[in-house]
């Protein structure tokens, strides 16, 4: 495997590590932000919910605007657009300007998504294209460990600063404006980014645009990542809420644990290459997913601090890390001009999974109250597990080659 990349891969990894911090301090705070401001459980959810909603409604426009325009264009403006939307959240001073950034952040998300992989994939071969996919995720979630211990530290700062508490509006925004800025940083290399002599491929009929070269096998590629959506839409944007609500933690040891649970994912993301060689792209990802199911269930259930703590670092470690091996196996075996349609789909799926599972945990939470928080979670995590069990068992069936399913 080779880890030379071209300058245009730098730029883009760099850009993706500025955006990495952005989205850690964004994602550690956004649910007290949103308590602060007065939001009910309900409408939290539905804040979480509409960057994937809309990503998932634009992911198939973003294919037409990706072959119209390439891959370097389209990345462009879903930063951009990412930068507004994060920066009208912080700002935000109730409801309707909240889930207006959000709207436009899944906007922008959904253009980004789309167009990562393809360029990704056109810049590389086969030789260092799965060692490319497992880098970014790690340089990603590495920035989200720096994030979150950064982040965690913003509020008291800021609230010894202006001699506010550290759970107030005002100090809680702070942290959301340091992620508008890290965003910022993001854009500057991103822009740097040269345009492809590749030419865009411009469809003669629009419906063109929309053709799928092979149907069957973008279908079981598909399929498995709309349960993973479901299931983690349930929970996983909610963690801060649990852990905090169950074990009593601030704000400062909450960013430490996420955080060192991003850098976990991040180590194992880059020892995914040589799990590869040894067992193939598929099988690895099933192996390293199933391997997380225990974790998941002591997540949710174990009475220990301990326990969860080891939990949520293995549990994102062995899941997330799959998720560049399974993107680079799909770029390798699908068309060429199947590629962004992909991106499209993959990003869909996942994000309608999500987008329902969270705004319907929302609703959920909401029917047992702040006293009942915890018994609501307890279904939600059964439900997770469920998900993500059948997730698995689908990829394993569909995309396992059938030689090797009686050695997995």
């Amino acid at each position: 495997m080779n880890w030379k990349f071209p300058r245009r891969i730098w730029l883009f990894l760099a850009a993706s590590f500025s955006f990495g911090l952005g989205q850690a301090f964004t994602m550690l705070f956004l649910n007290f932000y949103l308590r602060a401001l007065g939001l009910d459980a309900s409408l939290q959810g539905l804040v979480n919910a509409m960057p994937a909603f809309i990503s998932a409604l634009m992911s198939i426009p973003a294919v037409l605007v990706t072959r119209r325009f390439g891959e370097v264009k389209t990345l462009k403006l879903g930063i951009g657009l990412g930068f507004v939307g994060i920066g009208m959240l912080a700002i935000a001073n109730g409801a309707p300007l909240a889930l207006a950034g959000s709207l436009v952040q899944g906007i922008g998300s959904a253009l980004m998504m789309v167009a990562s992989s393809p360029f990704m994939a056109a810049e590389t071969s086969e030789e260092n294209r799965v060692p490319l996919f497992s880098l970014q995720m790690a340089l990603s979630t590495g920035a989200g460990f720096l994030g979150n211990i950064l982040g965690g530290q913003v509020p008291s700062l800021y609230a010894r600063y202006a001699s506010v508490s550290s759970d107030s509006l005002p100090a809680i925004r702070a942290a959301i404006i340091v992620a508008v800025i890290f965003q910022l940083g993001g854009m500057i290399p991103a822009f740097m980014i040269s345009s492809s002599n590749r030419k865009a491929p411009v469809p003669y009929k629009r419906m063109e645009a929309f053709r799928i070269e092979d149907k069957k096998l973008m279908g079981k590629l598909i399929l498995p990542n709309i349960l993973v959506g479901l299931g983690a839409g349930a929970t996983i944007p909610y963690l801060n809420l649990f852990i905090e609500a169950k074990f009593s933690i601030n704000y400062s040891q909450l960013g430490s644990l996420f955080g060192w649970t991003s850098l976990a994912t991040a180590a194992t993301v880059l020892i995914q290459p040589r799990l590869v060689r040894r067992m193939g792209q598929i099988r690895a990802v099933v192996a390293v997913q199933t391997a997380s199911l225990p974790f998941l269930f002591l997540l949710g259930f174990s009475p220990a601090f301990s326990l969860v703590v080891l939990s949520l670092f293995t549990r994102g470690a062995l899941m997330n890390a799959a998720g560049p091996v399974f993107s680079a196996f799909a770029m390798s075996q699908l068309p060429d001009g199947d590629r962004p349609m992909f991106a499209a789909l993959n990003s869909m799926s996942w994000n309608i999974g999500w987008a329902v599972a969270a705004t319907l945990s929302g609703v959920f939470r909401s029917f047992f109250g702040p006293a009942g928080l915890l018994d609501a979670f307890r279904w939600l995590f059964v439900w997770t597990i469920l998900m993500y069990a059948l997730s698995m068992l689908m990829t394993y069936l569909f995309l396992v080659p059938r030689r090797q399913k009686m050695i997995l």
